[in-house]
């Protein structure tokens, strides 16, 4: 048996098939995600290019497949907070607003204005952001009144991709969380929030849980993308949760870095249980694509795009400019001859707000201790070093609310894995052992054994998870560079993020270190 798996993401979009017997990726098809800009700072997918880059990705996938007829089913992952307005004939009235659009900002201000940030936060685990979908509607609805007046349906982009495979309206509950309309507890629409805001409820589509079946690929799709037609639809999830699942996140405390060109890193647990410590963080928590289980969330919007926009910015012509993956790889392999600390040199990777645990969405990136004789690979190096120590401030605050162990074993996934040497960083820096496990595309394989549960191939998300095969790569922090990294950590990191942010510092409370220190005292 074979299982289709697709994650729609902000860069490329990618399709995989997944042979179920030997465990293990067949093929993979991929396609750039194509962005448009109608303004400098505006972002937006048109419908049209997505689904087209769906049916690429897919028939180039399917084309390296032996026996397409072996395709039980298909799933999706997706980008979480972008969505389409359709009327009611199915047609699409406007382009997707990106994730990391600015423009909802005003939208974002009216709910802490008239019903509170924390309000939002008790109800549906999320806090409040310009990026969620119900934004993007209010804003259609102040600056494209013709449109918003048309409007029969709402869908994120995973519904949307469910949608066009099947014919069927339906999203899952994971991407419904990002709309900021999604009752947690009741894992359905908050009739709540959404009278707040003057929305039909009817708009959204039926929530089911993530491996839910919802019909059959359409018989004119089946000609496009080459997928048979008896391949039965399931729903999806959160790109980064689907990562997760593949990588065999499914255990409460386990811990997961997901870095592509935004940063997640997060915990699993068995209820719901949004928490004002939490909350004053800015980690959210909502529902993961495995039943019964809910996930704590912290995030950095510009993480591995930081790292390519500064190697094309120091190493290529323009950001535009095309580099081979090798290319990369040794560019950020150069590293490994500046020493920790990066004589100096220090970046706060702050270039699309601070992420948590500072939560300051308005925050620029900053570059520190600069001299003449830095070059490139100093700064690169610092960028690193940085992303390395906003992931141990996330440790730090995770294990004070109680949501991990100190020093726990971290899966890591995402296109960054690759960087041997910021894996490496990350390790020596968090003092925790990292494991990258080998995964082709961990969304888009995370979305297929999804499809597995939907279609009975697995009797659950554990078995789906132990169904994949791969190898893993392993790091381990070294006592001299952890005590290293300790000292920049303490001396130079937070006090330089307290002295940019604002913000107190970390160190005051329930660090890992001190609990360390206390324990051996």
């Amino acid at each position: 048996m074979y299982l289709a798996g697709i994650d729609v993401g902000t860069t490329n979009t990618k399709a995989i098939i997944f042979d179920v017997e030997a465990g293990k990726v067949l093929s993979v098809g991929t396609c750039r995600t194509i962005t448009q800009h109608p303004t400098v700072e505006w972002s937006q997918y048109e419908a049209d290019d997505l689904w087209s880059s769906v049916v690429q990705s897919l028939r180039q996938a399917i084309a390296q497949c032996d026996r397409p007829e072996r395709i039980r089913g298909i799933s999706v992952a997706s980008m979480g907070e972008a969505g389409l307005p359709l009327d009611a004939e199915g047609n699409v009235l406007h382009p997707a607003i990106a994730w990391h659009d600015r423009r909802t900002t005003t939208q974002a201000q009216w709910w802490e204005d008239t019903f509170g940030v924390k309000q939002v936060y008790v109800i549906t685990g999320q806090v409040l952001h310009p990026m969620f979908g119900i934004n993007k509607l209010l804003w259609l609805r102040s600056h494209a009144p013709m449109v918003f007046q048309r409007i029969d349906r709402w869908l994120s982009i995973e519904d949307f991709v469910l949608w066009k495979l099947s014919g069927t309206i339906a999203t899952d509950y994971s991407i419904a969380s990002r709309t900021m309309v999604f009752d947690q507890r009741t894992l359905t629409w908050s009739e709540t929030l959404l009278k707040h805001a003057g929305i039909p409820v009817e708009w959204f589509p039926p929530a089911f849980p993530a491996g839910t079946p919802i019909g059959t690929v359409l018989k004119d799709i089946a000609e496009v993308t080459g997928l048979p037609q008896h391949t039965e639809v399931v729903t999806g999830g959160h790109d980064h949760l689907c990562g997760a699942l593949a990588a065999g996140v499914i255990r409460p405390g386990q811990l997961l870095d997901s870095t592509g060109t935004a940063s997640a890193i997060f915990a699993l647990s068995p209820t719901f249980q949004p928490s004002d410590e939490l909350f004053a963080s800015g980690f959210t928590s909502y529902a993961y694509v495995k039943r019964a289980t809910y996930v704590t969330l912290g995030s950095l919007n510009f993480a591995g795009g930081a790292l390519e926009w500064l190697v094309h910015l120091l190493y290529g012509q323009d950001s535009q400019s095309t580099m081979s993956g090798e290319t990369f790889a040794q560019i950020l392999g150069e590293v490994a001859n500046v020493p920790r600390g990066s004589r100096g040199a220090v970046i706060l990777p702050y270039f699309l707000g601070s992420g948590t645990p500072s939560r300051q969405e308005s925050a620029l990136a900053a570059m520190l201790g600069l001299a003449p004789s830095h070059g490139r690979k100093e700064l690169l190096r610092a960028l690193m070093e940085g992303l390395s120590f906003w992931l141990r401030d996330n440790l730090e605050a995770l294990y004070k609310h109680g949501i991990v162990l100190p020093y726990p074993e971290i899966i890591a996934i995402g296109g960054v894995t690759k960087a041997t040497e910021l894996m490496q960083i990350k390790a020596e820096v968090t003092g925790c052992r990292i494991r990258v496990p080998h995964i082709s595309e961990a969304a888009a394989t995370g979305a297929a054994l999804l499809a597995g549960v939907g279609v009975g191939a697995f009797r659950s998300s554990e078995e789906a998870a132990a169904a994949l095969h791969h190898t893993e790569t392993t790091y381990e922090p070294a006592d001299e560079a952890r005590a290293t990294y300790d000292d920049i950590y303490h001396k130079i990191y937070l006090p330089a993020r307290h002295s940019v942010l604002g913000t107190k510092d970390a160190t005051e409370g329930a660090t890992i270190d001190e609990r360390r220190g206390s324990a051996q005292t």
